[in-house]
């Protein structure tokens, strides 16, 4: 029996979302093949996630040839995964008329391509057509750089005058760091009753507000609703406000399930929980595995831990990474090590590194003296 054009995407829209995508993507192809709107697109983005790169790009760039614009995000993306980022940022630079395309293509300039000054180009070219969330993006977009933190913040002002709930919360980060949880706690509950974009954020950095003031009751609530709501990166988040309170036991509890769940940072978390257990076997694997991830703060404990081993070479080498990665302790503690091993004539060849990564003059003399 024939299916009617409707009933047709209908039970296509069903079987995508169950992640039944051959399925879906046979009854989109035939919809495209009926010349329904948006049909293509559907079946170029099923095929994407079928892994099926060459035939989702052909069907993509045709029905963009089309004219279904949607079909634009969907060829972007499959360029970033297949490695053409600035080929992706280049398709988004000629979205005109796009809701967000400058803001997408400022986007794949910064996190793809790692290209930061075509990116804060397309920043600008977003905020000035007005794009939504470009305010907010640009301002987090600038905060990576430690000299523009004031530009940051005026676009983050701007964007919360307009009710942006991620520009909110950004503010809410900002008063954080600052030391002034008081007028975090005002932005982040602000962010939370705009209920836009946001949520989870906002949630977890009130939870940190509250218990940076000492409510730790109140912090402990968020942070249980946060688990309870299932928000990224909850477990690990509250294992560690449980570990400051002594809570061993429900903290490890939470950062098996932050390692289950793959949370940010639940490898390294977890491996200096269980160094301040010291269970210091069990701790390398997870340690190791937050390398692995990209964690630059697990190479100064790993360090820690192969001097006292006494395997100098496995030590140093991680001294050196964390050196590499900005972590101005490890100059000190690589000094240490030097001495330690009767190679203190090294040390002052440190203070150039200590100076790069912000030691003051005390710092350096007491390094090198």
């Amino acid at each position: 029996m024939d299916v009617g054009g409707d009933d047709l995407l209908s039970r296509a829209e069903q079987l995508a979302e169950a992640e039944n995508y051959q399925e879906a993507a046979a009854l989109y192809a035939e919809a495209a093949a009926q010349g329904m709107p948006g049909a293509a697109t559907a079946y170029g983005a099923m095929l994407f996630y079928l892994d099926e790169g060459e035939a989702a790009e052909r069907v993509l760039r045709e029905a963009l040839a089309r004219g279904e614009e949607e079909a634009r995000d969907w060829l972007s993306d499959l360029l970033v995964e297949t490695g053409r980022a600035a080929e992706a940022a280049q398709l988004m630079e000629q979205a005109i008329g796009h809701e967000v395309g400058a803001l997408r293509a400022a986007t794949i300039w910064a996190d793809a391509v790692g290209d930061r000054e075509r990116a804060e180009e397309w920043y600008r070219k977003a905020v000035e057509r007005g794009e939504p969330g470009a305010l907010n993006d640009f301002g987090t977009f600038l905060s990576d750089d430690d000299s523009r933190q004031d530009e940051a913040e005026q676009l983050f002002r701007q964007a919360a005058e307009q009710g942006d709930a991620l520009a909110l919360s950004n503010l809410g980060s900002v008063e954080l760091d600052r030391g002034a949880p008081e007028a975090a706690v005002d932005w982040l509950r602000r962010s939370l009753e705009a209920a836009d974009r946001t949520g989870s954020t906002a949630l977890l950095k009130l939870a940190a507000a509250e218990a940076q003031m000492g409510n730790n009751d109140a912090a402990r609530e968020l942070y249980d609703r946060a688990v309870d709501e299932g928000l990224a990166d909850a477990h690990v988040e509250r294992a560690v406000f449980l570990m400051g309170k002594g809570e061993d036991e429900a903290a490890e509890t939470d950062f098996q399930a932050a390692v289950v769940n793959n949370e940010e940072g639940a490898h390294y978390y977890y491996g200096e929980f269980l160094v301040h257990k010291n269970r210091v076997g069990e701790a390398v694997g997870h340690l190791d595995q937050a390398v692995a991830d990209g964690s630059d703060a697990a190479h100064e404990t790993l360090a820690k831990i192969y001097l006292e081993r006494g395997a100098i070479k496995a030590a140093e080498e991680h001294l050196k990474e964390s050196i590499a990665a900005g972590w101005l302790s490890a100059v000190f503690a690589y000094a240490g090590m030097l001495r330690s091993e009767g190679r203190g004539d090294e040390v002052a060849a440190l203070a150039s590194e200590a100076e790069r990564l912000g030691a003051t003059p005390d710092q350096i003399a007491g390094l090198t003296g």
